[in-house]
């Protein structure tokens, strides 16, 4: 299982979005979570708990992937998938 964390920049759900450069192609999908994040203020007095939110992410092929949901350019994906050629976790048997 690959794990990635990356920043998908503002984007529309369903856009086509880029894995990271040097990230193992995708074989399939396990769960994608986003953390969406929020600007503070000038004055740094605001506070905000950022919660995950699980989002449906899409294989469109090797390299590139659709979100559910929209992003900004403050959050964070941590997507995990099994990469080409591997569709489950190896036995350990």
């Amino acid at each position: 299982m690959i794990e990635v964390a990356f920043a998908p920049g503002a984007v529309n759900a369903d856009t086509e979005i880029d894995m990271p450069s040097g990230s193992p192609p995708i074989g399939a999908i396990i769960d994608a979570v986003l953390f969406q994040g929020h600007a503070v203020d000038e004055g740094g007095s605001a506070t905000y708990d950022i919660a995950p939110t699980s989002v449906t992410a899409t294989k469109v092929d090797a390299n590139t992937i659709t979100l559910d949901t929209a992003t900004t350019a403050y959050d964070l994906l941590i997507l995990r998938y099994y990469p080409a050629g591997m569709t489950s976790e190896p036995s350990s048997a």
